[in-house]
């Protein structure tokens, strides 16, 4: 009885995660560059429409736990000369405490073109993507007009021959 109840639950969970836009096989994402709103480490808020102008966007979705993400910032950052004229956006629903933790780990006050910030719980950046692994990477022109997704995380000289 109780094994039917639990596959049951399980059955239900499954379709449940199956139909949730976050979770969901990814669509078609919009050419446009999202409006969103994070909170950053000194407790101001950056806006998506505060973006340097004329500058490509390189707009990361990631976790400050993740190995993957980190192994991934570390390539970048290793490599910051050939990023210097793009806007780097690193975008997370974790709390502000572990953000400012990742920040201050990896230094990333040092660079002026990379922005760190929690989303929160509003999942805006994340279901505009359909983001369901980490790390999530948009590349956007000097016009903030989507050129590539990647799911999994670009070699780092791809990103440079973007």
């Amino acid at each position: 009885m109780i094994r039917k109840h639990i596959y049951a639950w399980l059955y239900t969970i499954a379709c449940l995660v199956i139909s949730h836009p976050s979770i969901a096989q990814p669509g078609s994402v919009p050419k446009t560059f999202p409006v969103f709103n994070l909170q950053l480490t000194d407790s101001t808020n950056f806006k998506s429409s505060s973006l340097k102008k004329n500058s490509p966007v390189i707009l990361i979705y990631f976790s400050p736990t993740c190995d993957h993400c980190q192994v991934y910032l570390s390539g970048i950052l290793k490599n910051i000369e050939s990023f210097k004229n793009f806007n780097i956006i690193l975008v997370t629903y974790v709390d502000l405490a572990e953000v400012k933790k990742f920040e201050t780990d990896y230094h990333l006050k040092a660079y002026p073109n990379i922005i760190a910030g929690t989303e929160g719980t509003n999942f805006k950046v994340r279901y505009f993507y359909n983001v369901v692994t980490f790390p999530f990477t948009a590349l956007y022109d000097k016009n903030q007009n989507l050129a590539a997704i990647y799911r999994q995380p670009p070699s780092i000289d791809k990103l440079k021959n973007f």
